[in-house]
């Protein structure tokens, strides 16, 4: 038995709580870090990370693939998935490495074990103990299944298992077409495997924007990916070459199934019933500062509630400490805060789509450029999708941007700083962009938002 001591205990070393943690320190406090698994949580180890190199991966052979078109002859293309799911873990290893080295240069103490409150200043990992003036817990989130079907991670999947296992099947069933779900039938398809995506909902990606999910949907059966919506699942049973899914469509059959239906905050066995800690709809309920009900015990990331995305939780770590640390943090901006979809083509928004602006009550103007206009995209082979931009018509605030198309996730983000520095669609135009880049095509659906656009 060992008691430790410090100004700040962090439970849970994923995005959030490492960040939390490094900028406790920066601001000169002590900080014992606790983790059951490896810093990074599972976004650097199990998700975010590691899957990210899978698409890279299936990117890589995609173009490949397409070599001709390039002018490029290659002989037979051999995909070894076994060796992509190698490359991941390599990656994935490297990312925790740096985080465990970060610990070590800002003197952060890493507790290892899974970490209990016992009171608003205690934790305790196994026989020890750790005493801290106040306590960040950021324990995450875990996979949900639907009622009554039991993921086993070898039959019926889930993303952690999924990222594991170093074998392809030869037919995959997803459940669920959220990022999580088009992201790994990406993957799958990409290695030959025939995927079949169920979804209850009517569209893939049901919270982005419409027209991107129109779009996507005509990608995916393009390349021969089967699309179900308006599906509800009913049972699964084991047996045969696999799964048998029973829906209130019909039987559909694969190999392994997996589970994409979301995921469900880590919050069992973390010491909060015991202190009274107030919950909501199955989070932790948080002021702004990221305090719990309890003073001095703070809850960030994906216990805290959605969106449940790596970067919010970040941004949600340096509120918390900054608390902590007496300073007056800037809440977290929730309504600017990006989504992105790493399947291909790219998905990536901010704001509200333009159906939530009209129900919003707002008179809007939208402005839309597509990529088989832009030169860039052109140039690249890449001339899926397309930028739409919803404005305001009045002030030109820019209330929703929605991408579908290359480097989708990166282009976003001159929209993020638009908004939170409250630019219009007349301020946004006046920044020159370099020609030609993918990103212009931002600058042409601006223009297009004001009746302007130069290049359609």
């Amino acid at each position: 038995m060992a008691t430790h001591k410090a100004d700040v205990a962090v439970v849970g070393t994923g995005p959030g709580g490492y960040v939390a943690a490094i900028r406790c320190a920066q601001l000169g406090l002590s900080v014992i870090a606790v983790e059951d698994d490896r810093p990074g949580g599972v976004c650097l180890n199990w998700g975010c990370i590691p899957t990210k190199a899978l698409l890279r991966n299936a990117e890589v052979l995609h173009l490949v693939e397409r070599a001709a078109d390039f002018g490029i002859t290659v002989g037979e293309v051999r995909a070894d998935y076994a060796a992509a799911v190698t490359r991941s873990r390599a990656v994935a290893d490297r990312m925790a490495k740096g985080v465990e080295f970060l610990f070590r240069k800002n003197k952060i103490t890493l507790v290892p074990g899974r970490g209990a409150l016992t009171s608003p200043t205690t934790v305790t990992v196994g026989a020890d103990t750790i005493e801290a003036r106040a306590v960040i817990l950021a324990t995450g989130s875990e996979p949900k299944s639907l009622p009554g079907i039991a993921i086993d991670e070898q039959v019926i999947l889930s993303s952690n298992g999924a990222v594991r296992q170093e074998r392809r099947p030869a037919s995959l069933i997803v459940i669920g077409a959220g990022a999580v779900g088009v992201e790994f039938a990406d993957v799958y398809h990409a290695y030959g495997s025939e995927v079949t995506i169920l979804e209850a909902l009517p569209r893939l990606v049901p919270i982005e924007d419409e027209e991107v999910s129109t779009q996507l949907a005509r990608t995916f059966g393009r390349r021969g990916i089967t699309i179900k919506t308006g599906v509800k699942v009913s049972k699964i049973e084991r047996g045969g070459a696999g799964a048998r899914v029973e829906t209130d469509a019909g039987r559909f059959e694969a190999e392994q199934v997996l589970m994409a239906v979301g995921r469900g905050a880590k919050v069992k066995d973390v010491g909060l019933e015991a202190l009274g800690i107030a919950m909501e709809r199955g989070f932790v309920r948080v002021s702004p500062r990221m305090e719990t009900s309890v003073k001095g015990v703070f809850a960030i990331g994906d216990m805290a509630g959605a969106p449940l995305l790596a970067h919010k939780a970040m941004a949600e770590g340096v509120v918390a400490a900054e608390a902590i640390a007496d300073r007056d943090p800037r809440p977290v901006d929730y309504g600017n805060v990006p989504s992105c979809t790493y399947c291909r083509p790219q998905i990536a928004s901010i704001g509200v789509s333009e159906a939530k602006a009209k129900e919003n009550g707002r008179e809007i103007s939208v402005g839309k450029f597509p990529f088989t206009a832009s030169g860039k995209a052109v140039a690249l082979g890449e001339t899926e999708g397309f930028v739409k931009v919803v404005a305001d018509k009045a002030t030109g605030e820019i209330l929703g941007v929605h991408i579908l198309g290359p480097e989708a996730t990166e282009i976003i983000h001159e929209f993020a700083v638009g908004r939170t520095l409250e630019a219009t669609l007349e301020e946004m135009i006046h920044t020159i962009h370099a020609h030609p880049t993918l990103s212009e095509a931002g600058f042409e659906a601006t223009l297009a938002a004001l009746g302007q656009a130069i290049h359609i």
